[in-house]
């Protein structure tokens, strides 16, 4: 009696097969994902940094505005409004 059939082997390459080309597929189009999945939503987290194990800084923008926020173990976040950047063109 064989373990492993051959059929298995084929089965398990065409699987792993789909696999890399569906990655190649979402790697390819990550940027158009990203904002269908992003779409209609009002908060998002531009940027987090890590200032110690347990402080972090991070950008959160709602509706269109930035607030700086400042989270630590033990202590109440600080929150501040950001003044609007100007993109220069």
């Amino acid at each position: 009696m064989d373990v492993v059939r051959p059929d298995q082997f084929v089965i398990m390459i065409l699987f792993i097969g789909v696999l890399g080309v569906l990655w190649l597929w979402v790697r390819m189009n990550k940027s158009g994902l990203g904002a269908r999945l992003n779409h209609g939503k009002r908060i998002t987290v531009a940027e987090v940094t890590a200032i110690s194990p347990v402080d972090r800084a991070m950008i959160v923008k709602i509706d269109e505005r930035e607030f700086f926020v400042f989270k630590s173990k033990g202590l109440a976040p600080v929150i501040t409004a950001l003044p609007p950047s100007e993109v220069a063109e």
